[in-house]
């Protein structure tokens, strides 16, 4: 290995530390140049790459004798601030180009293009940042340091508890380890992540942000990660007056359930003052009714409100959501999407879901649950019979099972013994759950003989369905 040659000047505790380090952990044959002028900071015994010189660095005359030497690299650890800026302008003076490293304890102002500054400050206060709870630890010393290399410890009632790797979307951003039970495992897609693993993210910094509050996130805060407020679209002219007291009746239901900050109606064509009136009437602090009059096109009203509000869930009338047009656009807003019937969620007792054998009930396996616990309903997963033997049906109901043990939630299997949209169509008080595909906002609903379930949604539209976007 190539030698280059160092020099540091030395003073102070920190300086001391500096060359102890050095001594115990040397992985290099660099040769080490020492100026210090505190007898203590010589060690005992030292190997033959070490040089020491007793002098003040401030002292030009002197340190130009050392700048005989072509070094690679200069390193001032002072204990002062009039010795730290005079032997930086020393350095300087004597070679023009030579990279700097500089210990700066009193935010010094030097701009320099071969010049690094160590700013005790900001490291220790970021090292104590670390220690807090709920904060990602960044990698300082690392790649760029600026945040694209984390660590995060996965809590119990996190979305990503039980979840296989390989299940986890992860665009922008890798898991490139896990530490569990003090050992480093390098991950599989099939490895399941369980809680208290810590997790070594890789990825863009602003991604990773994002990665880290949904990995700390607990569940029973839906709407949230996809928004903070719920948005109720009616439109009372393709609506009867029945209808549309019973969708405000079961919005305001969701609303008292659910943890959105606000509930936000949006009506379009209204043409009853009596029902105006009603729904002026139910507005609070936390219920905004916005009505338009202008009498503009539907899609046009919705994206211009999205804009300016933060919206986490999408409730309309199921009429609305079999228009192929309004699907799409639902689709490309990756937000839950719940499309209202005639019952009353109010009786419904279970969350119905159907087991397909692919990743994409696993993806939502967290809002799942978060619905569940909000509304009080029991999680069912529906298996075709012809799946009794497939592995990823059997790796999914694997991980719904552990999710309900940790939210102490109760969780059903069922089988249907013939066909499950037809079985599905005879029972009662369901809240029917599917993950928002691409397949569902292309469905068309005139045809019957699609041989994906999920695309078949409308057949069950006399249940209150809810469309959850995949990761």
């Amino acid at each position: 290995m190539h030698q280059s040659d160092v020099l540091i000047l030395a003073d102070g505790i920190v300086a001391k530390h500096l060359i102890d380090r050095i001594l115990e952990d040397s992985f290099t044959s660099n040769r080490y140049h020492i100026v210090y002028m505190d007898q203590e900071l010589k060690p005992e015994s030292f190997g033959d790459n070490f040089f020491f010189y007793n002098f003040d660095p401030t002292s030009f005359t002197k340190l130009s004798t050392l700048f005989t030497k072509s070094f690679k690299e200069v390193v001032i650890v002072l204990g002062n601030k009039i010795d730290t800026v005079a032997s930086y302008q020393n350095v300087r003076t004597l070679d023009k180009n030579i990279s700097i490293v500089l210990f700066d304890r009193w935010d010094l102002q030097i701009e320099d293009k071969n010049f690094i500054k160590i700013d005790a400050n900001e490291i220790l206060a970021s090292r104590l940042f670390d220690y807090l709870p709920n904060v990602p630890v960044i990698a300082q010393n690392v790649g760029l340091g600026h945040g694209e290399i984390i660590e995060v410890l996965v809590p119990f009632g996190s979305g990503y508890v039980y979840r296989h790797v390989g299940t986890i979307e992860q665009k922008r951003w890798r898991i490139a380890a896990i530490y569990r039970n003090n050992k480093l495992i390098l991950p599989s897609s099939n490895l399941m992540i369980w809680p208290n693993d810590l997790l070594l993210l890789i990825g863009e910094p602003e991604v990773l942000k994002q990665v880290f509050k949904s990995i700390k996130r607990e569940v029973g805060q839906f709407p949230l990660p996809y928004g903070i407020n719920s948005y109720l679209l009616v439109d009372m002219e393709r609506n009867t007056k029945a209808q549309i007291r019973h969708i405000l009746r079961e919005s305001l239901y969701l609303h008292s359930k659910l943890k959105d900050r606000k509930l936000f109606i949006r009506i379009l064509n209204p043409n009853d003052f009596e029902l105006l009136r009603l729904f002026r009437d139910h507005e609070s602090r936390s219920v905004e009714v916005m009505v338009d009059y202008r009498y503009r096109k539907t899609l046009e009203v919705v994206e211009e409100d999205l804009k300016q509000r933060r919206i986490g869930l999408f409730i309309l009338h199921h009429r609305e959501f079999l228009q192929r047009k309004m699907r799409r656009y639902l689709h490309s807003l990756h937000i839950p999407v719940i499309t209202l019937s005639f019952e009353q969620l109010e009786k419904c007792g279970e969350i119905v879901t159907m087991l397909t054998p692919d990743k994409r009930l696993e993806n939502i396996s967290s809002p799942i649950f978060d619905i569940a616990i909000q509304l009080g309903l029991t999680i069912t997963l529906y298996e075709d019979h012809s799946q009794e033997q497939n592995e990823t049906v059997k790796r999914i109901v694997e991980h719904f099972e552990n999710l309900a043990h940790i939210f102490s939630k109760r969780l059903l299997i069922k089988r249907a013994q013939t066909n499950i949209i037809k079985e599905l169509m005879y029972q009662e008080h369901l809240f029917i759950l599917y993950p928002f595909t691409e397949g569902i906002a292309n469905a068309n609903p005139f045809n019957l003989f699609y041989t994906d379930p999920l695309k078949l949604f409308f057949k069950l539209n006399r249940f209150h369905q809810i469309f959850i976007p995949q990761d």
